[in-house]
């Protein structure tokens, strides 16, 4: 019944009430009722709400969702849950862009050395610490990523050295390599 008055309250002025009240079976005294109805404290909050999160979602350039709103609206005083904020932008259409993790990767062009391919992808070794291989990985967390450098030993698929970092850089590498060396003290003629 709600959703006629709110069509008949859509078209009023384009329509005669008198012949629309009969084809929708709804009451004419009930129209007017609802019509001039004041709105109810709950559909006044959602108001209020609704408008705060749409400036707050606005504030952020749409990167921020239900969570983060929440989070927002909790620090300056409006107790509202999550659940509810999500409900109010869907209705509102609002959705947060998503965003994409962007790899990154070392600058190929920069002062890297090249240097000759001893291995030849024959990934065999006569005794241990004769030939280490390195590799570098990043993992995703709640607080960012890390990334993680490791060297093996090729005789015995052993991890002889690893470092952890949030950022890439040298000293990652650097870092992983003084360790290996450290517990494995290899001889000269060692292939990384």
């Amino acid at each position: 019944q709600v959703k006629r008055f709110e069509f008949l309250l859509k078209h009023h002025g384009k329509i005669k009430i008198k012949h629309a009240v009969k084809v929708l079976k709804v009451s004419r005294s009930g129209f007017y009722e609802y019509m001039h109805r004041r709105p109810s404290k709950q559909q006044v909050e959602r108001e209020i709400l609704s408008e705060k999160i749409k400036a707050v979602f606005h504030e952020h350039k749409g990167r921020y969702g239900a969570v983060r709103i929440t989070k927002v609206l909790h620090n300056t005083g409006i107790m509202t849950n999550t659940k509810r904020v999500g409900k109010l932008m869907h209705l509102m259409g609002l959705y947060a862009k998503g965003s994409r993790y962007r790899y990154k990767h070392y600058n190929r062009k920069g002062a890297s050395l090249s240097r000759p391919n001893l291995i030849n992808q024959i990934f065999k070794a006569t005794a241990p610490n004769k030939v280490w291989l390195g590799d570098m990985t990043y993992i995703p967390t709640k607080e960012g990523t890390l990334y993680l450098a490791v060297n093996i030993d090729v005789f015995s698929r052993k991890i002889v050295g690893w470092s952890m970092s949030s950022r890439m850089q040298d000293k990652l590498v650097r870092d992983c390599f003084l360790q290996a060396c450290g517990k494995e003290h290899p001889q000269p003629g060692l292939i990384v």
